[in-house]
């Protein structure tokens, strides 16, 4: 059995108090702990799953789903400061135009990826903020889901 000496830090395990003393961990909860917690950004995480005990390790639900119609000529867009795991970007069925898609920088239809009415292009994200899209004409617009 080994003593833990080091603060476990994990806020969404709500750990009331400070222990007096270091507890001990067997080697069977040791495996367990590890196996249930991840490590990101210099913090331990816990792996979350449904309600059923299943992990959701590639496709977490659809946290909020928002149209975004172009307001002009050129028109560009830049996401919101919303932590994403998933985001899926679709041009409107009603688009005339093309939706251009990038992950963060200076957007141009030379460096994004097209989407027309009723295309679809899902990427992989931790912020929101990093999604660009561009509208030349004026007239698109994109759907856009994304995952927490």
């Amino acid at each position: 059995m080994r003593e833990v000496h080091t603060p476990l830090g994990v806020p969404e395990l709500d750990i009331k108090g400070q222990p007096t003393s270091p507890p001990t961990l067997s080697d069977n909860i040791q495996q367990v702990l590890s196996t249930l917690t991840g490590f990101w950004k210099n913090r331990r995480t816990l792996l979350k799953s449904s309600p059923s005990g299943i992990l959701f390790t590639a496709s977490p639900q659809i946290e909020d789903i928002f149209h975004v119609p172009a307001d002009g000529a050129d028109y560009t867009y830049q996401g919101k400061n919303i932590p994403c795991t998933e985001v899926m970007i679709m041009g409107h069925p009603a688009s005339v135009g093309t939706v251009w898609v990038r992950k963060g920088g200076v957007i141009t239809i030379d460096n994004s990826w097209p989407l027309d009415a009723n295309d679809v292009v899902g990427i992989s994200l931790t912020n929101l903020n990093m999604l660009q899209l561009l509208m030349p004409l004026g007239t698109e617009k994109a759907i856009v889901a994304y995952s927490m």
